[in-house]
């Protein structure tokens, strides 16, 4: 295909795909798929060691891997995505990667432009509940609103622990947010489960993301599948690089 081809491809995916089918991609959360991400990730979550299993290299270079061997794994009418991503931030000390971790009001800076919105809804201590708007684009545009019950705990001098819960993800459809477990369900449930380790020539940041989307739709796989199954694994890349780029400044 020469790059003329290519544009009017491009135009007619972006033209003609959210007319024809875009009716096609609603759909809704069923109980039964909310309850497969419950037992999926109750199950890990007891697995869970809270040690380094990554060996990135020391120049803040991202190294990742399927969380639990492979993803995605096929649920009733849904898609569990686990991936696992790690870096050493050199020079960084723990005190300050909690501070950026920490400061909610700048991840619409900081994790820009996936994340549009965001704020503190309240603190109780080490547990903190956050609004975060996200934004992703690819042939369709998905923007939610999104809740968070965030937990912070000190393993010890040298290690933390934080895990994330999501208690809300609702989408936007020209501007107005849809109920709870229905439209496109390019995200339904998004935990995160975050290792940070002080070391010698900086901090250790470790992430396992869990989430779940739909499956994939009959006859519209060209479309969305590319989307449900790329943007987790990317959008966990760019958390862990955002971060890092964060502590630079």
């Amino acid at each position: 295909m020469n790059r003329r081809q290519a544009i009017f491809t491009g135009l007619g995916i972006s033209l003609l795909f959210p007319r024809r089918a875009i009716a096609q991609l609603m759909t809704r959360l069923s109980p039964e798929t909310n309850a497969a991400f419950d037992n999926y990730t109750t199950g890990e979550e007891r697995k869970m060691e809270w040690r380094a299993h990554m060996q990135p290299s020391s120049d803040g270079a991202v190294a990742f891997a399927p969380g639990n061997g492979t993803s995605p794994v096929d649920v009733t009418d849904g898609l569990i995505h686990d991936w696992m991503a790690a870096a050493i931030a050199p020079g960084v000390r723990m005190e300050r990667l909690l501070a950026v971790l920490r400061d909610y009001p700048s991840y619409k800076t900081n994790y820009a432009p996936n994340i549009v919105d965001s704020r503190v809804l309240s603190r109780n201590g080490d547990t903190w509940n956050v609004f975060l708007r996200l934004y992703k684009k690819q042939f369709l545009t998905a923007v939610l609103n999104t809740e968070y019950e965030i937990r912070y705990k000190s393993l010890d001098e040298n290690r933390w622990t934080m895990i994330s819960h999501s208690t809300k993800v609702a989408e936007l459809d020209d501007g107005r947010e849809l109920p709870q477990g229905t439209g496109h369900g390019f995200l339904w449930r998004l935990n995160a489960y975050w290792l940070l380790e002080q070391r010698r020539e900086g901090v250790y940041m470790e992430c396992r993301s869990i989430s779940m989307s739909r499956d994939v739709p009959p006859g519209l796989g060209w479309a969305i599948k590319p989307m449900l199954s790329s943007v987790p694994r990317e959008s966990l890349l760019e958390t862990i690089s955002f971060t890092i780029k964060a502590l630079r400044r």
